[in-house]
């Protein structure tokens, strides 16, 4: 498979033209590091500028973030439809083996992306080496407007179609595993607000609720430093101005694999994340736009915690 070189642009800066396919070195000031501009698609609307260091000795094979897609969501997929029942029959809580073995290949995202940056392409670990490569930047006042859109769109999507997912999980080459719960589950009726969550009573739970929010976000955190920070600038090199949209196909269609009735679902938020990062050259703009969408979920819990509309039972 042939690799990449960084992207030529006219002289006026607007043009991409993807010259050869390989990644070269452009010497900056003398440093061990050259660095690839991020291109900038005025006419189209998207802006990445942030630099990205690159090692142009090392070459990036164009493959490496399908393999590196493929292999989290076959993991994830091999976790939650083989994982979750073996570990549930061998009496481990139904929460702890789900979002356990969810969690478990997405936590290790942010290690591996740092080894990447390391090893090809000479990068160092320095806070300020970090936050260029992985685009961790402040979201300027016209960027705050793109995440507030690709949360509105994230939101109304779900819910839209949802009569849809239902329909697809009745398919048998679609539906969810008969151990997935609500609201996962979109066989499943979850209550509103809910009593149980994964087999665990809410009310008055607290320590699931201090303990699930922190680990949520690390988990979102971790897929916006690989997804976003790391693959989105080099599928730009590759892919141009419709790089988000690759990003956001192949995190909804093969990291989400295992959510196989909601693949249509789930797209239009999907697209949203690595869209608005590509706007606004900020992986802290796509992790506003994945978590807030998410936090809904932890509304919810936090009713049922609080009991509110509880008639007093204790929600067996």
């Amino acid at each position: 498979m042939g690799a990449l070189r960084s992207p030529q642009y006219s002289a006026e800066g607007r043009n991409l033209r993807v010259k050869e396919r390989m990644f070269t070195q452009v010497a900056a000031g003398g440093s061990a590091l050259g660095h690839v501009a991020g291109p900038r698609w005025r006419e189209e609307g998207l802006r990445t500028d942030v630099e990205m260091p690159i090692r142009g000795e090392e070459e990036t094979h164009v493959g490496l973030h399908l393999i590196i897609f493929a292999v989290t969501g076959g993991l994830i997929y091999l976790s939650i439809y083989w994982g979750v029942p073996q570990l549930t029959e061998r009496r481990v809580p139904s929460i702890y083996a789900f979002f356990g073995l969810l969690w478990a290949p997405i936590l290790l995202l942010p290690p591996l992306a740092l080894a990447l940056f390391v090893r090809l392409e000479g990068g160092t670990l320095s806070p300020e080496a970090v936050a260029t490569r992985f685009r961790l930047t402040p979201i300027t006042d016209s960027g705050w407007i793109w995440v507030g859109m690709a949360v509105l769109v994230t939101v109304i999507s779900e819910p839209a179609f949802e009569g849809l997912g239902r329909r697809l999980a009745r398919i048998p080459l679609l539906a969810p595993p008969p151990h997935l719960p609500a609201p996962f589950n979109p066989l499943c009726r979850m209550e509103i607000p809910p009593r149980q969550f994964f087999g665990m009573t809410l009310k008055g739970n607290w320590r699931l609720l201090v303990a699930f929010i922190p680990m949520h976000l690390v988990a979102m955190f971790a897929e916006e430093m690989m997804w976003r920070g790391y693959m989105l600038p080099l599928q730009e090199t590759m892919f141009g101005p419709w790089a988000w949209v690759i990003n956001g196909v192949l995190w909804a269609w093969v990291v989400h694999a295992f959510l196989k009735w909601h693949l249509v679902g789930m797209l239009p938020g999907m697209l949203a994340a690595p869209l608005v990062a590509q706007v606004t050259g900020s992986t802290w703009a796509s992790l506003i736009a994945h978590a807030v969408p998410n936090s809904l979920l932890w509304l919810l819990l936090l009713l049922g915690v609080l009991g509110v509309g509880s008639s007093g039972d204790d929600g067996q």
